[in-house]
């Protein structure tokens, strides 16, 4: 049924074909292929507020009091939407996932020795991190991620203005970057139960592939659907590589040396084996590809939650799901890829 050895020709090369084309398509404006430097994570702090240079995750208590001190800056990583809605009074929006936009602005009001608070939505939002590890990268060094974000603030009824403030106005308009944000388009509770159709239309493919009943439209349909699954998926990592690199450095598995690598060519294999397997063009290769990558997925997600590491999987845009989804997610797609490698008679 399977001709995994007969398609491997066909797999390496289309991996090559996509990689040479991430390349490629990096050179126009992307991130160095190798970072001497890796990012530095937020290492959480068990003082009240760490005196220390670096990047360090931090409670309510030491949020408030860099608050109320007012030495330093508060910068609000969400969208401009978000920010518009509510954010910490006298923060300067700076959306992590268009920061050509946002960074400037940013740039001219804080000199590198300034301390600097920086938040998100609340401790399951990891942007706020990323927005560090930029800053550090362009020589920040005071850097205090408040891992509670603008939820528990809010709660706490601490100071928080409704208004669009500062920095919103650069970001007006939906930009090609944002557009590409998928999880933002709907709410938690849609992608929650996407993610639990995926993993029983897995299971019920796999039920039919055991029968042997490959040449079902069921069979089709799931082997479409993973294409079109791993095609909408890349077109954030594509347009947001710096952002892919952290999430894959978070992951904590890769070494240095290939993570900016893998967030260049990683999203191109899944756009173009995506699309193949959309169109019925060298088939059974491309969806042995993304078996492949599927399966690589499922051992990253389940080895991090077995060592207890939260993480975001960087899947379709900013929008952050916890990763015990993630890996109900890909069980799903593993059985739609797997019914596009069975051999058509």
């Amino acid at each position: 049924m399977f001709k995994i050895r007969e398609n491997l020709p066909k797999s390496l090369a289309l991996v090559a074909l996509a990689g040479v084309t991430g390349l490629l398509f990096n050179l126009a404006g992307g991130i160095p292929f190798y970072s001497a430097e890796v990012s530095s994570r937020a290492v959480e702090s068990r003082e009240a507020l760490p005196d220390s240079a670096g990047i360090h995750l931090v409670g309510l208590e030491a949020a408030r009091v860099l608050f109320q001190r007012g030495r330093g800056g508060v910068l609000d990583a969400r969208s401009p939407e978000d920010f518009a809605r509510g954010h910490i009074a006298g923060a300067l929006n700076c959306y992590v996932y268009e920061l050509e936009k946002f960074l400037p602005p940013v740039l001219r009001a804080f000199p590198p020795a300034t301390p600097l608070l920086i938040y998100c939505v609340g401790a399951d939002c990891e942007d706020s991190r990323f927005l560090a590890q930029s800053l550090s990268d362009l020589g920040y060094r005071w850097l205090y991620v408040y891992k509670g974000g603008f939820t528990e603030w809010s709660q706490e009824g601490l100071p928080v203005e409704v208004s669009a403030g500062r920095g919103a106005e650069a970001g007006t308009g939906l930009s090609l970057k944002r557009a590409l944000d998928l999880s933002r388009y709907l709410p938690a509770r849609f992608w929650f139960a996407a993610d639990l159709a995926l993993l029983l239309f897995g299971i019920w493919v796999l039920y039919l592939l055991a029968r042997k009943e490959a040449e079902s439209g069921t069979v089709s349909l799931a082997a479409k659907l993973a294409g079109l699954i791993f095609a909408a998926a890349s077109l954030h990592k594509i347009a947001q590589p710096l952002q892919f690199a952290h999430i894959i450095e978070n992951y904590r598995i890769l070494p240095g040396l290939l993570v900016n690598p893998a967030a260049i060519v990683l999203p191109w294999i899944e756009l173009t084996c995506g699309l193949l397997l959309i169109c019925g063009i060298v088939r059974e290769a491309s969806a042995s590809v993304l078996f492949f990558l599927s399966g690589i997925f499922i051992l990253a997600v389940g080895f991090n939650l077995v060592r207890g590491i939260d993480f975001d999987c960087g899947c379709f845009g900013s929008g952050h799901v916890p990763p015990w989804r993630v890996l109900l997610r890909d069980v799903g797609l593993l059985g739609c890829c797997l019914a596009g490698m069975v051999k058509k008679q």
